[in-house]
């Protein structure tokens, strides 16, 4: 009975998500078996850019760091990915993933390429630091199920309700709370490539639709290996990735968005930074001060705990901002980010 259950679990995984899960599968039985050393496959900047070692652009993604990791992020693969694979098909769904791998890398490494020029501790921990995990490509996957999911509204593990537009930028906000070890600018990276494919911003990266399925039609080696399987998608006629609730989908809007979510990012980050600073030296004797009034908003009023539902709460207030003006939404995000998170683990 057990195997019966499990054989239809793994029937009902499209072909392509079956065989990414199962790449990252075997990748961490070698990893067990004959332990090689897990740093020389990490994404580290400094060894891509100064030591030309851009394996680790792919080897990162599909290396983990414990059973743990890989579960949890295998799991969330098998879940999401399965749902995009079955709307656009196995081919559309491949080549998501192998260019979600390879722009998670790069955007990662600019990132940590631009900080270096800052000289501080958090730049420096960012060029020198290791991340693992696929985690950065499912948070690309993430941010297209959303802008394709048909509520307007979803739960952040029963903590607070969000926007779908925004459920990504708010998973990542809970994810840097309870797990402070994990990427942050993996995760990011993801998020900044999903949303550059939701507003079809990628188009000259990915095959065309037309080409995908003549690519099924006209390849041997699909016909004969890969399009007979009984668990391959073929590419529908058509492929609409954007989000049917804004149509406006342009560059301007991903921009947009994209500063949206990254100022209720730097929001958070302050936030916290100024709880902390209550807990380590106590509030301003001064009463009329701002920015005591500041922290004790933020705080949950008992040794400065954080209030993680008021925090992600700052998030669902823009996520349906879409149709504002757009003199009203400049004078709204003038202001720049202080602070950054900084982690260096997957």
């Amino acid at each position: 009975m057990t195997q019966s259950r499990l054989q239809e679990q793994l029937n009902s995984i499209p072909l392509a998500n079956l065989s990414i899960i199962s790449i990252c599968i075997l990748t961490y039985i070698y990893q067990t078996l004959w332990d090689p050393p897990l740093l020389h496959y990490t994404l580290n900047p400094r060894c891509v850019l100064y030591l030309h070692e851009y394996y680790r652009i792919v080897s990162s993604s599909v290396f983990h760091g414990g059973m743990m990791h890989i579960g949890m992020n295998m799991m969330s693969t098998a879940a999401i990915g399965t749902l995009l694979e079955k709307r656009f098909g196995s081919l559309w769904y491949a080549f998501t993933v192998c260019w979600g791998i390879v722009l998670t890398s790069v955007i990662y490494i600019v990132a940590a390429w631009f900080g270096s020029f800052l000289r501080t501790d958090m730049s420096d921990g960012l060029m020198y630091g290791h991340s693992v995990g696929f985690s950065g490509v499912i948070f690309q996957l993430s941010v297209l199920e959303s802008s394709l999911s048909p509520d307007r509204v979803r739960s952040v593990f029963g903590f607070v309700n969000v926007g779908a537009a925004m459920y990504p930028w708010a998973l990542l906000v809970f994810m840097q709370f309870v797990m402070p070890q994990v990427s942050f600018w993996g995760h990011l990276s993801g998020i900044l490539v999903g949303t550059l494919q939701s507003y079809n911003l990628l188009t000259g990266l990915l095959p065309s639709n037309a080409y995908l399925i003549q690519m099924e039609q006209d390849w041997p080696f699909l016909q004969r290996y890969i399009v007979g399987k009984p668990n391959f998608v073929p590419t529908p006629h058509t492929i609409d990735i954007s989000d049917s609730r804004n149509p406006n989908r342009d560059l301007k809007s991903c921009g947009r968005t994209i500063v949206v979510g990254l100022q209720k990012l730097c929001l958070f980050v302050k936030h916290v930074c100024e709880t902390f600073k209550v807990i380590l030296f106590g509030n301003d004797n001064t009463r009329g001060s701002v920015g005591n009034n500041a922290v004790v908003s933020s705080s949950s009023g008992v040794g400065g705990n954080i209030d993680m539902r008021e925090t992600l709460s700052m998030i669902e207030a823009t996520d349906d901002d879409d149709d504002d003006d757009n003199t009203d939404w400049q004078n709204r995000h003038r202001r720049s980010p202080t602070r950054q998170v900084h982690s260096t683990m997957v």
